[in-house]
C-alpha cells in the first residue's frame, strides 16, 4: 500500500509538469489592427493592380510578450504568398507594411496581418482588395467574321483578345466566340459560345454606343453579371453583347454588337457567317 502511495505521489508532480508546457487556451489572446489613414488601407477597398499599399499595422500582446507578427496574401483564396515574417519583442509594436498588388481584373486578394505572443495565442486581422481595371480607352473594330461551324475551311471561332479569326482546329483556349452549329445540322444555327469557358451577356444598343473606356465596361459588367450565360440566344442584327473572355488576360471584356447575319436557305450550303463590330482595350 506505501509504495502505490509513494508512485502516485511522484507522479502528480510529472503530470502537472507536462500540463505547463505550451500556451494555455485560456490566456488572454494578443490583439492587432490596422490604422486608417490617409496614406494606409485599413479596410476592404477595390484598386487597381500594381498599385502600392499601404498598412499601418498595430499590436499589443494579450499575456506575456509578442513574439511574432507575419503577414500574407491570397488571390482568389489560392496559398498564401508571405510578405514578412519578423520577430518581435515588448508588448506592443507597431510598423508599416507595404506590398505592391498583384491580380488581374477582378481578383479577390485577402491580406492576412497576425501576431503570436510567448505564450502561443494569436490574433489576426484581415482586409480585401478587389482588383479593377486602369480606366484606359477602347479601340473599336469593324467588319469581323465568325462562320458556320460545318465549313471547316472558314474561321468559325475568334479570339477577341488578338483580334484575329481561327479554324476549327486552333487551340481551345484561344476560342472566346466559336458558332455552335453541330454537325447534325443542316441549317446556320445563329448562336455564339466559346471552346474557353467566356461568359455573354446581352446588353443594349446604348451600351455598345457609350462603351468608350475599360471603366465602363467593368461597371456594365459587375452590374449584371449575375445574368451572364455560356452561349448567345439565337443572334439578330443588331444584337449587343458583353464577353467575359476564358482566356487568362488583364482584362478580358469586350463589347460586340451583330452587325449583318448570312443564313443561306439552301440546305448543306455551310457558307453562312455572323459580321459584327466589338470593342476591347487598346493594348
Amino acid at each position: 500500500m506505501k509504495l502505490k502511495h509513494l508512485l502516485l505521489a511522484l507522479t502528480l508532480p510529472v503530470v502537472a509538469f507536462l500540463g505547463s508546457c505550451g500556451g494555455d487556451s485560456n490566456d488572454p489572446k494578443p490583439s492587432i489592427s490596422l490604422t486608417a489613414g490617409a496614406k494606409f488601407v485599413s479596410g476592404d477597398i477595390s484598386v487597381m493592380s500594381d498599385s502600392l499599399l499601404s498598412f499601418s499595422v498595430s499590436a499589443t500582446s494579450g499575456s506575456g510578450a509578442l513574439s511574432n507578427i507575419t503577414a500574407n496574401y491570397s488571390i482568389n483564396g489560392k496559398t498564401a504568398v508571405m510578405i514578412k515574417d519578423t520577430s518581435v519583442a515588448g508588448n506592443a509594436v507597431a510598423f508599416v507594411i507595404k506590398n505592391r498588388l498583384s491580380g488581374s481584373v477582378d481578383d479577390v486578394v485577402t491580406y492576412n496581418f497576425i501576431a503570436k505572443d510567448a505564450n502561443g495565442q494569436t490574433a489576426t486581422v484581415s482586409v480585401k482588395i478587389t482588383v479593377i481595371p486602369p480606366t484606359a480607352p477602347l479601340v473599336g473594330f469593324a467588319n469581323q467574321l465568325v462562320y458556320n461551324a460545318r465549313n471547316t475551311g472558314f474561321e468559325n471561332a475568334y479570339d477577341l483578345n488578338k483580334g484575329v479569326g481561327l479554324l476549327t482546329n486552333s487551340s481551345a483556349t484561344l476560342k472566346d466566340l466559336m458558332d455552335k452549329t453541330s454537325s447534325t445540322m443542316d441549317q446556320f444555327s445563329k448562336i455564339w459560345g466559346s471552346d474557353n469557358n467566356s461568359k455573354f451577356l446581352k446588353v443594349t444598343a446604348n451600351d455598345y454606343t457609350n462603351a468608350s473606356t475599360t471603366t465602363y465596361l467593368y461597371n456594365l459588367w459587375k452590374a449584371n453579371s449575375a445574368l451572364a450565360v455560356a452561349t448567345t440566344a439565337t443572334l439578330a442584327v443588331n444584337d449587343v453583347y458583353v464577353v467575359k473572355s476564358g482566356q487568362d488576360l488583364p482584362f478580358g471584356l469586350y463589347i460586340i454588337k451583330v452587325t449583318k447575319i448570312q443564313d443561306l436557305t439552301a440546305a448543306g450550303n455551310h457558307n453562312d457567317y455572323v459580321e459584327f463590330s466589338y470593342k476591347k482595350i487598346d493594348n
